[in-house]
């Protein structure tokens, strides 16, 4: 499925007030569940779909419990809090009966402040593009990563013994469209975690819970153009790793940081 058909299959349950239903193949696992990134987009979708009028997502917290199956998947979704300029929903993605993730989301308008700080432009310097594109290899990639094409700037790849605590990737989502907040979120969790590139050899992981925060909401853009990831691990021990990372559009431009907390069985 191409990543506006998962989008556009969210829709409401009728007769049952906040219940929605989306449909997601099996293009999107990861393992043995849904890619945590379609997992985030289908909740914020449905938020929007609850209240089209929302203002811009500024923070979503995500706490990944159980697998989910790709298929038809239902989302529960609630508002926690509505003021004059922020919002404040929350979402439940289930598997059956159980709770699969949850989601926490804070949605803002734009306010007069006196307070404007603009993060530093950071193009990659002249000539650097990265290393050949991985190819999608069926069995051995994530089925997920068809959807995105990388490039290594700096670090290792997953499983390769590197011994720097840190990586800069050039992605881009292969699905030709618009780089909205959606798509936005989901590459947002499409790179491997930093911890991976430090095995040697395969090991699986989990992302146990992930915090996304925007910096800069900019009109949607091509998916043609190559953002980048600078992540890197803050500490890593007892089979958990800490990761931070910076997204960037195309422009260089610092778009949305991101934290997570990773079991690697390793």
């Amino acid at each position: 499925m191409h990543i506006d058909e998962v989008c556009h299959s969210v829709a409401p349950v009728s007769g049952e007030q906040g219940r929605f239903s989306a449909r997601v193949d099996d293009s999107w696992g990861q393992g043995r569940t849904l890619f945590g990134g379609v997992q985030a987009l289908l909740a914020v979708r449905a938020m929007r779909v609850a209240m089209p009028a929302l203002p811009p997502l500024w923070s979503l917290h995500t706490t990944f419990i159980a697998p989910v199956a790709p298929g038809q998947v239902m989302l529960n979704v609630e508002l926690l809090r509505q003021g004059r300029s922020a919002v404040q929903l929350a979402a439940r993605l289930m598997a059956g009966d159980q709770v699969a993730a949850m989601f926490v989301a804070a949605f803002g308008a734009s306010r007069d402040s006196a307070l404007s700080v603009t993060p530093t432009v950071k193009p990659l310097a002249p000539g650097v593009e990265g290393g050949p594109e991985l190819p999608f290899m069926p069995g051995m990639s994530p089925e997920f990563t068809r959807h995105y094409a990388y490039r290594w700037v700096e670090g290792g790849l997953p499983f390769s013994g590197h011994s720097q605590p840190a990586n800069r990737i050039l992605l881009r989502q292969r699905d030709a469209g618009l780089m909205g907040e959606e798509q936005i979120v989901a590459m947002a969790d499409a790179i491997p975690p930093v911890a991976l590139s430090m095995v040697q050899g395969h090991a699986p992981a989990s992302t146990l819970s992930w915090a996304l925060e925007f910096v800069h909401h900019g009109a949607a853009v091509s998916s043609e153009g190559w953002w980048r990831m600078d992540a890197s691990l803050a500490a890593a021990r007892d089979g958990y790793s800490n990761q931070d990372a910076h997204l960037h559009g195309p422009d260089g431009e610092l778009v949305a940081l991101s934290r997570q907390v990773v079991a690697v069985f390793a």
